[in-house]
């Protein structure tokens, strides 16, 4: 049996211009209502694993503020997470899906130094704003179109901050341990040629590898010459083993260590021991200051003030801008985007650190400048943050205590 329909004239020009009306419309009205995807790609897992949910939980909390004050272009953001396993691989797998598979307007979050430099390539090549949290200088080497920008300090700057830290602490002699990877590489010259001008004199320099059943050779070599002072640059795991061996053994020098190792939100005292952790020194890339944006972080998280959480606040600035500048390319084409975001931190107007009242102002064309939750800082032109402060941190008692600023 076959059912004919038939129409007459009038219906049939009735549902002609609706169904041209609704070819014609849904672009306008399917953007406004499908959400912009923002990649979060992070070391959940591998030897960052200590920071990734870290870093998840401060995308989530600058997204929630964002579509809590109405989103961008009208839009909500969607997060999207993805584990790079803290290896370069992995990462270039990962980022592969993010781009061509859920297609996300950017990539934040990669901690690794490796896994930057293994992906940055396919979102150059894809027109991907990509944030980092990477330290190693080579991220920022070369023609970046605007895509690239750094969001830690880089290993000169890192090293430097070491330097100027012992030399305030009338440091004489030091000895450096470090870990085998980009960043903390990068660090050990800048450290060295800081240090040696300003009249310190390096006793010995090994490197070693993560994940080694023992430290207790390196620490022997580099702990027996008693030099005034030990520059471990290594992470959290490696950095818990190294200051245990010499607790142990009885060596008194002392340490000195990235704050991303052991500050780490208490998880190092965990690690070794108030007895052991007492007397480690750390400095990071802090808001020492009051900053409203960091404020309004640790809230959003449920943290009380004075909490560190340094890559967290990295992260939550990358979402943050990344979402701002959107708004004021009115594009989630990155090439298009990727161009306004040293503006929002360089532009010579009233600081303004909550991401709500960014927004705002964005929208009602007042001029403003972001002072972010990290630090407040401003981008040089290859993509690398300046104007930075450093804490400089003594653990004691357990706790980590901001005993002065490094610039």
């Amino acid at each position: 049996m076959v059912l004919t329909t038939y129409l007459s004239r009038r219906a049939l020009l009735a549902t002609s211009v609706a169904l041209a009306a609704s070819l014609a419309s849904p672009p306008m009205s399917l953007a406004q209502q499908s959400p912009i995807r923002i990649g979060l790609l992070a070391p959940l897992t591998g030897i960052g694993g200590p920071y990734g949910q870290e870093e998840e939980q401060a995308a989530r909390a600058a997204v929630k503020i964002i579509n809590d004050a109405g989103g961008v272009l009208g839009r909500s953001l969607e997060l999207i997470v993805a584990d790079d396993e803290t290896q370069p691989t992995a990462g270039v797998a990962a980022a592969r899906k993010l781009i061509d598979v859920d297609k996300v307007a950017s990539i934040a979050g990669v901690w690794s130094s490796a896994v930057a430099l293994a992906v940055k390539p396919i979102t150059l090549e894809k027109g991907v704003l990509l944030t980092v949290n990477g330290s190693a200088d080579e991220i920022t080497d070369g023609d970046n179109k605007n895509l690239v920008w750094r969001f830690q300090t880089n290993g000169k700057s890192w090293g430097e901050a070491f330097s100027k830290a012992m030399a305030k602490d009338g440091i004489k002699t030091a000895s450096i341990l470090v870990l085998q990877t980009p960043f903390t590489q990068s660090t050990i010259q800048p450290f060295r040629k800081s240090f040696t001008d300003a009249g310190g004199k390096v006793l010995d320099e090994v490197s070693f590898n993560a994940g080694q059943p023992s430290y207790r050779v390196e620490v022997e070599r580099i702990f027996g010459k008693k030099p005034d002072a030990v520059f471990v640059a290594a992470y959290i795991n490696e950095l818990s083993a190294i200051a245990k061996e010499a607790f142990r053994s009885g060596y008194d020098s002392k340490i000195y260590a990235f704050g991303n190792a052991a500050g780490s939100n208490g998880q190092f005292v965990k690690n070794v021991g108030a007895e052991v952790a007492e007397g480690v020194h750390h400095t990071q890339q802090v808001p020492v200051g009051k900053s409203a944006a960091y404020s309004r972080y640790l809230k959003e998280i449920g943290k009380p003030d004075g909490t560190i959480m340094t890559f967290g606040a990295q992260v939550f600035d990358q979402i943050v801008l990344t979402a701002l500048a959107i708004e004021k390319a009115k594009s989630t084409d990155g090439v298009r985007f990727g161009v306004e975001v040293p503006a929002l931190v360089n532009a010579d107007a009233p600081s303004i650190g909550d991401p709500a009242e960014a927004l705002k102002a964005l929208r009602a064309g007042k001029p403003f400048r972001y002072a972010g939750a990290a630090s407040d800082f401003r981008f040089a032109p290859n993509g690398d943050q300046t104007d930075l402060t450093f804490g400089h941190f003594l653990i004691k008692a357990g706790d980590s205590k901001l005993v002065g600023e490094i610039r």
